[in-house]
């Protein structure tokens, strides 16, 4: 390699280099006003600038290298005396820290601004104020005057020998590779790990080839003892007549030597195969150990950057912040680590930009000046890490949200209203809504969140938020340690094996037909208190029936196999929804590797990657959120032919207790009602005096008008008088059922014994006596 391209190496090297010191010196200078005593922050600055001006040296930077060299005299100083770091001095680091930026990226300083920086920083590391002794003008004109003592030194010339080694040595043991590179082995380990799942398939079926073999020449071992006697039979017959058996006797020991070669040639085969399998397994773990080696990065990687990032933001919205971030020394997938920094750094900005107050707010609101942004990395489980960014800004203004969200037609005043605070917290993620008061160039545009939800969601992790008003916000994100392989639970429509990611099934079960509730032409089923939709995952995904004839994985009796009077039912969750779909078998869970579909396949409803099993057979893998969403389209869609069309009926719900009030709702709106809650009686009677309802629901222990006076006001009412009114209620009592009679409720439900199919029974039948 001659001169000039060793250079341009060592320089393309150095930039590389350089880049990451000087972001870690920013990270280091924005947490350093958070702790300005702090001697071992004091040691890390002092060495990355060392390093940097080493590495500058090596390739003949000779600005960079003076610049490091005055700002390092200066942190010499605040090794021995830490407080010299005080504000003044730190915003000076950071203004070198800008030019520094500029010399290592080739662009143009002008010497007299580079100048007057070295001369600020000895200065300050002499104790003195540098923006006192600053004279810029007569600076400069003396700079040009007179060389500096750098100019002098002849070691930096053009000629100068590079020195690769002083590189090597500040990274020792590592070597950097590009994106392409990576992309290529990662590609190759996984087509390495499909072949050893092909080759333990071959092993297996030269295992059964072997033990079918045995059995054959057991039974022809069991034929030799009758050759002899077929033999003596045959000697009475005349020559004509033994021709054609003595031929056949001829083939029967011919096919029996065969078999036993055949038999011992599979034994070598499959011991072969065995030891292939076993060696090519042990390579492909190996390799898949060493790959993710390559991949794994230390977890304080995803801070780089976001300490400056912060203050930067705080100083332009006005604001003081301090940011601190803690790890376990975790180390964590490259892939995971660059999907999820702009995710924090959203969230960051959302931190500062809008849940953080201003100093004069937080002081009039009892709190210090400076907002508190703390951002955590901490192991979860074996395979799993936990990241929480948490500030003690202002939170989510509920409230707001809710009126923001009923302005961008996400759902009515009355929906709104009945939401937990949990449930609320998740129209964050609904795009096009923000809970910024106006639009800035830092955010308000309401996109930000959603494509946060939609990141983690695609790296198989959970994201929740807990907020408290006037104290700050927590969101908290469950992540997988690695993406090199994907948990998937196989299950069988229509004889069509498919993939169901892991993390969005909550569990499998096994049940009677009659658990399954049909109610105006849509299934529900009752899972621990919830009433969940339900569909067939053949019918979402218009699979075409399955053959008449079963096939060859399926014609076999399989123990998940459901009976007549049994239904395979998997539960998913997919956003704080669950539903269930309906299959036809279980086959398992295990790991797979996901195989892109290619720019072809891209938009294929409901699919979102393949992977190829062991057997060869390539498997789609179903994305969970567009599945729920083609599914409630199918919910959502025209009624059965058979079933006339007609207007929604109108029922109001009223009960004090939340869990009630929200079963309730979920049962009569997935048989098609539409739907109206109230908190208590009173609320309930002056909903009937607004609007036209036709049932109502009602608890009888509510406050402000319990159940038996809402009953009897609504039965002296003239416009209400006959209004179908069904109790539902804890109290069971036969007095208490006499009562709910007397003053005129036309069923009378306990909870303790409550059914969903006899709420809805009764409903039909007061209904039917309206609308017949």
């Amino acid at each position: 390699m001659d001169h000039q391209a060793l250079q341009q190496m060592l320089l393309l090297s150095f930039r590389q280099e350089a880049d990451e010191r000087l972001q870690l010196l920013a990270d280091q200078l924005a947490s350093r006003a958070a702790n300005n005593a702090d001697p071992v922050q004091v040691e890390n600055l002092f060495r990355e600038v060392h390093s940097l001006k080493g590495a500058a040296r090596a390739v003949g930077q000779r600005d960079t290298e003076q610049l490091c060299h005055h700002w390092e005299s200066l942190l010499a100083a605040a090794r021995r005396t830490p407080a010299l770091l005080h504000d003044h001095n730190i915003e000076l680091c950071r203004q070198a820290l800008h030019l520094l930026r500029l010399l290592c990226n080739s662009q143009p300083v002008p010497v007299a601004q580079r100048l007057q920086m070295q001369a600020d920083l000895d200065v300050a590391a002499t104790g003195q104020d540098w923006q006192q002794s600053r004279s810029a003008a007569a600076f400069t004109q003396a700079a040009f005057n007179q060389d500096t003592p750098f100019n002098q030194d002849a070691t930096f010339t053009e000629n100068m020998p590079f020195a690769p080694v002083a590189l090597a040595a500040a990274d020792s043991g590592r070597i950097r590779v590009s994106n392409q590179h990576l992309t290529s082995l990662l590609l190759l380990t996984e087509t390495l790990q499909q072949l050893h799942l092909e080759t333990a398939e071959q092993q297996r079926q030269l295992k059964q080839l072997v033990q079918d073999s045995a059995v054959l020449c057991k039974l022809q071992q069991q034929t030799r003892l009758y050759e002899r006697q077929l033999r003596l039979l045959l000697e009475p017959l005349s020559a004509t007549q033994q021709e054609p058996l003595h031929k056949m006797l001829q083939y029967l020991e011919a096919s029996g030597s065969g078999l036993d070669q055949l038999w011992h040639g599979s034994q070598r085969l499959q011991r072969h195969a065995a030891r292939l399998s076993a060696g090519l397994a042990q390579l492909s773990e190996n390799m898949h150990s060493e790959m993710q080696a390559v991949l794994l990065v230390e977890g304080q990687t995803l801070f780089s950057g976001l300490a400056a990032m912060s203050q930067d933001l705080a100083q332009q919205t006005g604001k003081q912040v301090q940011f601190s971030a803690t790890d376990q020394q975790l180390q964590l997938d490259k892939r995971i680590v660059d999907e999820l920094k702009p995710v924090l750094q959203h969230l960051i900005r959302n931190a500062v930009d809008h849940g953080i107050e201003t100093p004069e707010q937080r002081q009039f609101a009892g709190k210090a000046a400076f907002g508190q942004l703390t951002l955590s990395l901490s192991q979860s489980a074996s395979d799993k890490f936990e990241l929480k960014l948490t500030d003690d800004g202002r939170g989510i203004d509920l409230p707001g949200l809710k009126q923001r969200a009923l302005a961008a037609g996400l759902g009515t005043a009355e929906q709104l209203d009945t939401l937990s605070d949990e449930e609320a917290l998740q129209l964050v993620f609904q795009s096009g809504l923000s809970t910024s008061a106006m639009l800035t160039e830092i955010s308000g545009r309401g996109l930000g969140m959603a494509i946060v939800q939609d990141i983690v969601e695609r790296l198989a992790g959970q994201l929740s938020l807990q907020s408290v008003p006037g104290q700050g916000l927590t969101i908290s994100m469950l992540l997988p340690s690695s993406v090199s392989t994907f948990r998937a639970l196989l299950v069988r429509c229509n004889d069509r094996t498919l993939a169901l990611p892991l993390f969005a099934v909550e569990s499998c079960l096994r049940l009677d037909s009659s658990a399954v509730q049909y109610t105006q032409n849509r299934a529900t089923l009752l899972v621990e208190a919830r009433v969940l939709a339900l569909w067939r995952l053949a019918d979402i995904l218009q699979l075409p029936p399955a053959a008449a004839s079963a096939s060859p994985s399926t014609s076999q009796s399989s123990p998940t196999a459901p009976t007549a009077d049994q239904q395979h039912v998997v539960l998913m969750k997919v956003r704080g929804e669950s539903f269930a779909l309906l299959i036809d078998e279980l086959l398992g869970d295990q790991d797979i590797t996901v195989k892109s579909l290619g720019p072809q396949l891209k938009k294929a409803p409901c699919v979102f990657g393949a992977t190829l099993l062991g057997d060869g057979q390539l498997i789609p893998i179903l994305d969970p959120l567009p599945l729920y969403q083609k599914a409630r389209q199918l919910q959502s869609g025209a009624p059965a032919a058979e079933e006339p069309v007609r207007q929604q009926i109108r029922i109001l719900v009223a009960d004090d207790s939340f869990t009630s009030r929200a079963l309730l709702k979920s049962i009569l709106e997935t048989a098609g009602y539409a739907v109206t809650t109230a908190n208590d009686g009173q609320e309930a009677w002056d909903l009937l005096q607004q609007q036209h309802i036709e049932v109502l629901v009602s608890d009888v222990e509510m406050p402000k008008l319990d159940g038996f006076h809402l009953t009897l006001k609504i039965r002296h009412h003239p416009k209400l008088e006959n209004l179908p009114i069904i109790l539902v209620t804890a109290l069971h009592s036969a007095e208490d059922r006499q009562r709910g009679l007397d003053v005129g409720a036309n069923a009378y439900l306990v909870k303790s014994g409550f059914e969903q199919e006899s709420l809805l029974d009764s409903i039909r039948r007061l209904v039917y006596t309206l609308h017949p």
